[in-house]
């Protein structure tokens, strides 16, 4: 694997990027392989296909996807049905679930688990129509904005970017919800001004045919672009059982994030032609468009979510009085850390 230093953990040789503020603990892990299953939006395969064809096995990890998870929040709802050891979801969704106290509502209750790996850097994207002619994020009040899915973390991103500019994102524009395959007609026959998403759907809306959009904001370039946007959660109780597979699960993952980083060409091979068809050389263009290999744990990840937390703020879903600091290291553990298990137990189950 390019990039990557070693440990030994039992009989396994773990590999963890160069770049890892951690060490992984020796805790023993024998030779066969861990079965997991994870929940993972269907919305950002493209990790999950790399890691799955060049790493786990590399790891002794065989692991597998809960059925049904079409966006971030069902990732997380899988994970607190006990459908899945780990969830992966964008942090702003983490944080919107962990403040509502687990699934208010439902018979999951808190969600007991942790974040525990940044898995790459957000790619949001803010296509306004050509016909509306403005030029900058501060003109947005007035504009119909589609998302795909109100559950989505694509709404919670910009309305923090509305903020900013001292807009109030749930009053000054109008946020309509449609189906992926509606919004380009939507936009061509003047029903939408603008439509938030994330790639790959915004790229394909950007770079289509003659499409009728430009992009006036994203999270790809300045500060947002070095920020995790999707992190990986486990479960407290996979945690506490299995550690070493913990740790694994983790290197895998960054090693794949790593791996697309340096081999976009390979990466966009792999997923040609899969789910809505896109071709190589379309996903090569996206992926050279976007910041690879952002997956921060331990004390980086911490910073990052502190950073999100007091985002959460602006749109008022996280408490003022919440330290940020602390509300990430309640939420986040290092579960690359040496002899973690032993050592940072038990744990809360999120914020209070």
């Amino acid at each position: 694997m390019v990039g990557v230093g070693a440990v030994v953990a039992g009989g396994l040789v773990l590999r963890h990027a160069r770049h890892s503020p951690a060490v992984a603990g020796r805790t023993p892990l024998e030779g066969t392989f861990r079965r997991l299953v994870l929940s993972w939006p269907a919305t950002n395969p493209m990790l999950f296909a790399v890691a799955r064809a060049n790493f786990f096995a590399s790891y002794h990890l065989d692991v597998s996807l809960a059925g049904g998870v079409p966006n971030g929040r069902a990732a997380i709802v899988a994970l607190a049905a006990g459908r899945a050891v780990g969830a992966v979801s964008p942090i702003l969704t983490w944080l919107d679930v962990y403040q509502q106290g687990g699934l208010q509502g439902g018979q999951h209750g808190r969600v007991p688990a942790h974040l525990v790996a940044g898995l790459q850097s957000g790619t949001f994207r803010l296509l306004v129509r050509r016909k509306v002619k403005i030029t900058r994020l501060d003109n947005v009040a007035g504009l119909r904005i589609a998302v795909t899915d109100p559950d989505m973390a694509d709404r919670l991103f910009f309305s923090v970017m509305m903020r900013r500019k001292g807009i109030d994102p749930d009053r000054a524009v109008q946020w309509l919800t449609l189906p992926p395959e509606q919004v380009e007609a939507a936009a061509r026959a003047g029903e939408i001004d603008a439509v938030a998403a994330h790639d790959p759907l915004a790229w394909r809306l950007l770079h289509a045919a003659d499409s009728p959009f430009f992009e006036l904001a994203n999270s790809v370039n300045g500060n947002y672009g070095a920020r995790a946007n999707l992190a990986l959660s486990l479960s407290d109780t996979f945690l506490q059982a299995d550690p070493a597979a913990a740790a694994a699960l983790v290197m895998a993952l960054r090693a794949a994030s790593d791996w697309i980083r340096d081999h976009p060409a390979q990466a966009a091979s792999l997923m040609a032609g899969q789910g809505d068809g896109t071709g190589q050389a379309d996903i090569l263009a996206m992926l050279r468009h976007e910041r690879l290999g952002v997956s921060p744990v331990g004390a980086d990840l911490r910073v990052q979510v502190a950073q999100y937390v007091d985002e959460m703020k602006l749109l008022g879903r996280v408490p003022d009085t919440v330290g940020s600091a602390a509300y990430a290291r309640r939420v986040c553990f290092n579960a690359l850390q040496a002899d973690a298990a032993r050592s940072f137990w038990p744990l809360g189950a999120g914020p209070r």
